[in-house]
């Protein structure tokens, strides 16, 4: 592969699979379960037609939530975060500051495309036993083992079109990027680093070979994942601040009564996620980066 060919719908249905998440089609979309019984979209910005609409069926003891194109037929909202318009992407378009971090880190490191998987499951692990430690990370606690960590490294890299970057110093692998191209969009999908390499802005240099790539492909657009709340939010700010935008769209979702009545009386902040009224804070820095995501599964 070269590094330019993207996957169909389906295959990225198969990869994510593959990768643990629990995917599956009902009424010609794929669905991914993004808490039990709760489903959106794979494709989660993908526009569905409320009438047409035939999710899961065990979505019945929960609910799903998609898209809608009419915002007449939204109940809620959904905040994406996108580099649109990636085709036309530079280093120079960058302000002075994100330019000085992405020169700065070149300085340090030679960032190289990983084809086979011994240098990520050799070295990899340590990377990612850091970065979890040090962040608190709860997705996928079963690759701290380094055998499930040495499995998932074989199946990324040797997976047909999924692009993995190694960001190496003096030949010691110091960070890791998957990114996943989706017909037009890039899904930057993983990305975890030594605490040394974040502060020499690895995560400016692995986001910037990402969209550069995307550049390269005429793809339309970067994917990083839904707008996130909490202590992650910072994490948002780290792409706010280097040209991503939050991308609210229409959206309608459907619970069970039972489950929806519960949630509005003992969980009234998790309504708040799904309806897509929760305030967020503003603080954040490119430390937070460390803890980006890693195909996680969060509402």
């Amino acid at each position: 592969m070269t590094g330019t060919e993207s996957m169909t719908v389906a295959e990225y249905a198969a990869y994510e699979r593959a990768m643990g998440a629990k995917v599956l089609e009902a009424g010609g979309t794929w669905w991914r379960q993004v808490r039990p019984f709760f489903y959106r979209p794979l494709i989660p910005f993908q526009g569905l037609d409320p009438d047409m609409v035939h999710p899961p069926r065990a979505a019945r003891w929960g609910g799903f939530q998609h898209v809608v194109g009419e915002p007449a037929r939204a109940n809620s909202c959904i905040t994406f975060l996108l580099f649109r318009r990636s085709n036309a992407y530079r280093l120079e378009s960058l302000e002075k500051k994100r330019r000085w971090e992405v020169r700065t880190a070149l300085k340090h490191f030679q960032v190289q495309r990983l084809l086979e998987p011994e240098p990520l499951a050799r070295d990899g692990h340590a990377v990612y036993l850091e970065f979890r430690q040090r962040t608190g990370y709860r997705y996928r606690a079963d690759r701290e083992a380094p055998e499930r960590f040495a499995a998932w490294a074989a199946e990324v890299v040797r997976t047909p079109k999924v692009l993995v970057w190694g960001a190496f110093e003096a030949g010691v692998l110091q960070a890791v990027a998957v990114g996943v191209p989706v017909e037009r969009t890039l899904f930057y999908s993983t990305f975890f680093a030594r605490e040394r390499a974040l502060k020499l802005h690895a995560a400016s240099l692995m986001l910037h070979t990402a969209r550069a790539h995307a550049a390269v492909c005429g793809w339309a657009e970067v994917y990083t994942g839904l707008r996130k709340h909490g202590r992650e939010v910072g994490v948002d700010e780290f792409y706010l601040q280097r040209g991503c935008e939050a991308v609210s769209l229409p959206a309608r979702y459907r619970l069970n009564p039972l489950i929806e009545s519960g949630l509005r009386l003992l969980m009234p902040r998790y309504m708040e996620r799904i309806t897509g009224c929760l305030g967020r804070g503003k603080e954040g820095s490119e430390s937070l980066a460390c803890a980006a995501f890693d195909g996680g599964t969060e509402v």
